[in-house]
């Protein structure tokens, strides 16, 4: 749940904010090394596919099958304690109720016939419920695990391609992504309504606007330090090379290339921004950190730049290793988690679907630093999912951190969520 006080939600709105969180002292580094952790299963759960596994966390962590929500994808966490996962294409929301340590929660069916439902937030306090369809964004009244007065505030919104939507929320003021419908496709930016965007609208509907374009498959949405709105982007497959170099190798699909590029994206969101798909390509070249990622011309789509000026785009703030699939996109800021990690970003990676080898499924945490306003270069938290041959028992989607300070890890593949607790 993230509220923000009106002078940090004027700074979203205007792409200005520096205001509304107060500073935190320079970034931990928090994340010591990985080790192989045999997951435990909780009494009244069943481990299914983790079945013997083990997941790689900071040593010392503990790693817990907790429930079993099958198609388990976004999470929220309520503000009376409860977690609610949507499931997508399973047609439902479950509401999970902590029990005792060591003991599976409750898990009972919250909303049924909901199909396409990913996005998940709570805004007003914990009071609305905010849910992203593949056609709609629409809300609910919550009240102690009750939902009461639905409302559609967005209707009629684009499908095929990426159609999840995403969503998050502060005070009365909506976010969602549009995804692209293809992968390379210029027409999305001038679609009606325009694809690869952003948009904000108000809780009662009204003031629908586009704030961010170019942006290929947004779908990770969260308000982070500062009262700044951040998305995480999935970006192109099979992307040309774009470098006029001495390989002779410009305009053409390089397997070696592809494999790394383009990078997905982590970067602040802003009123008449523009994310530069599908014109514009990050450039990683001498950047290891992939920090202040530039962006060089397509070399099919825009070779001259005369689509878009790509050299006077903002810079990313963060890549992640291409076809990483960020899905979830939550910050520690004021959880029971900062004191662990710092202040930061917890990107949960989906994988690659195509990319050989395959990119593994993975959370991520990527440090904020308070007197540059940026985040840092990311990091494993969590991993494990993925065999050595690349075949996969599980496929991480999303990581909320509970008010108990661990993190809550959704697998749409093994249908489970997994408690990842720091030591005491």
């Amino acid at each position: 749940m993230r509220t923000l006080g009106v002078a940090a939600l004027v700074g979203v709105l205007l792409g200005t904010a520096t205001l509304g969180v107060a500073p935190t002292a320079a970034p931990k580094a928090a994340v010591g090394p990985l080790v192989s952790t045999p997951l435990t299963v909780a009494t009244g759960a069943s481990a299914g596919n983790a079945s013997g596994k083990s997941l790689t966390i900071p040593q010392g962590w503990t790693a817990e099958v907790w429930a079993n929500v099958p198609g388990a994808r976004m999470a929220a966490w309520s503000p009376d304690g409860k977690l609610l996962v949507t499931t997508g294409a399973n047609r439902r929301i479950e509401i999970l109720t902590p029990t005792t340590a060591g003991h599976a929660p409750t898990v009972k069916t919250l909303l049924t016939g909901t199909y396409g439902v990913q996005g998940i937030t709570f805004t007003k306090n914990g009071s609305v419920l905010v849910l992203g369809q593949d056609t709609r964004i629409f809300t609910y009244s919550y009240n102690n695990g009750v939902l009461t007065n639905p409302k559609i505030i967005v209707n009629n919104l684009p499908t095929g391609g990426h159609s999840a939507k995403g969503v998050a929320a502060s005070g009365d003021v909506v976010y969602y992504s549009v995804g692209s419908s293809g992968n390379r496709t210029p027409e999305d930016r001038t679609a009606n309504p325009q694809r690869a965007t952003i948009w904000r609208v108000r809780l009662d509907g009204t003031q629908k606007t586009m704030i961010t374009r170019g942006v290929r498959n947004g779908f990770g949405l969260a308000v982070g330090p500062g009262g700044w709105l951040f998305t995480a982007v999935n970006q192109m497959d099979n992307q040309p090379y774009p470098f006029k170099d001495s390989t002779g190798q410009y305009g053409n699909l390089v397997q070696s290339y592809i494999n790394e590029n383009p990078v997905d994206q982590v970067t602040r969101v802003s009123i008449g921004r523009d994310l530069g798909w599908p014109y514009c390509v990050p450039d990683t070249r001498n950047n290891p950190k992939l920090l202040a990622v530039p962006f060089v011309n397509d070399p099919k789509l825009n070779p001259t730049g005369s689509k878009l000026n790509c050299k006077g785009l903002y810079k990313t703030m963060l890549g992640l290793p291409g076809h990483s699939a960020p899905l979830g996109l939550n910050f520690t800021t004021g959880t029971a988690l900062e004191s662990v990690l710092g202040n930061g970003a917890i990107i949960t990676t989906h994988g690659s679907w195509n990319r050989t080898p395959p990119r593994a499924p993975l959370v991520r945490f990527s440090p904020w630093n308070s007197a540059t306003q940026t985040l840092g270069a990311s990091v494993s938290l969590v991993g494990g999912f993925q065999n050595s041959d690349g075949s996969r028992w599980g496929r991480c989607v999303d990581a909320v951190v509970g008010p108990d300070g661990s993190l809550y890890v959704t697998d749409d593949l093994a249908g489970l969520v997994y408690r990842i607790t720091p030591p005491s």
